[in-house]
């Protein structure tokens, strides 16, 4: 695709994103009014009174049922959440998966519920970020296979050691091709690794990462068009296979 034809199909879906952005608007205003707290603790308490201790499944309803009628949450929702699970299912019940940016844990409770001998190491800069998810991971029964660090993940990459069998991506969306070029460079990923690149639809302009994990020669990857978590607006995912530093085109 032409950056023309890339800045026009994103132009199109901000157009029609314009209604969602008002109605979100609306309801961060009533919300603010009302003295409620921001929406990831929002969404934490109602985590709190809604779903049922232990039990991951009832946590990922409950935030999907707070993402449709109370506060959008940048989850990767149930639609790409099931292309997720089949790539967790995989990768292996005692998979080792690294998550970039873990917002308000939903991914996390959604990876690791099943990696019943395997760890989820999620990095996450935001530190309100952090506590929400730790609680809501914890709430899910889930806590003994996740870890949640604190701290950009520039700073965090090079700490890392051992490669992951699966990597998901959904932190800020100018760091994507850095980051992955980072797990790379510390050799962070094995031949087989599987990298899913959330929120990279013509939105959100990923268009540096997408050109490099496609013409790069490191991957097998393929686009899975899709929508935006909650809403109808396109979007996709990449999920890549890592082939190695020197595969051959």
């Amino acid at each position: 695709m032409s950056e023309a034809s890339s800045s026009s199909s994103r132009a199109a879906v901000i157009l029609r994103g314009l209604p969602l952005l008002a109605r979100e608007l609306v309801r961060t205003a009533r919300a603010r009014f009302a003295g409620e707290p921001d929406r990831m603790r929002a969404a934490l308490e109602w985590v709190l009174e809604r779903a049922e201790p232990g039990r991951p499944d009832s946590v990922l309803e409950v935030l999907d049922e707070f993402a449709r009628s109370k506060r959008f949450l940048m989850n990767v929702g149930p639609v790409k959440g099931l292309l997720l699970d089949e790539c967790v299912e995989r990768a292996g019940p005692a998979a080792r998966v690294l998550e970039l940016g873990c917002f308000c844990g939903y991914s996390a409770v959604r990876i690791a519920r099943r990696l019943p001998q395997g760890q989820l190491v999620s990095v996450e800069k935001n530190p309100g970020s952090v506590e929400v998810a730790r609680q809501v991971v914890d709430f899910a029964g889930l806590a003994e296979r996740v870890e949640i660090r604190q701290g950009a993940s520039s700073d965090e990459i090079p700490r890392l050691a051992g490669a992951f069998d699966l990597v998901f991506i959904d932190h800020h969306k100018p760091l994507y091709l850095a980051d992955l070029q980072a797990l790379e460079a510390h050799a962070l990923l094995r031949p087989g690794s599987v990298v899913f690149a959330d929120n990279v639809g013509p939105l959100f302009g990923a268009h540096e990462y997408l050109d490099y994990v496609r013409g790069c020669g490191h991957y097998e990857t393929r686009y899975h068009r899709s929508t935006v978590e909650y809403t109808e607006l396109e979007d996709g995912a990449e999920i890549s296979v890592y082939r190695g530093p020197k595969a051959e085109a």
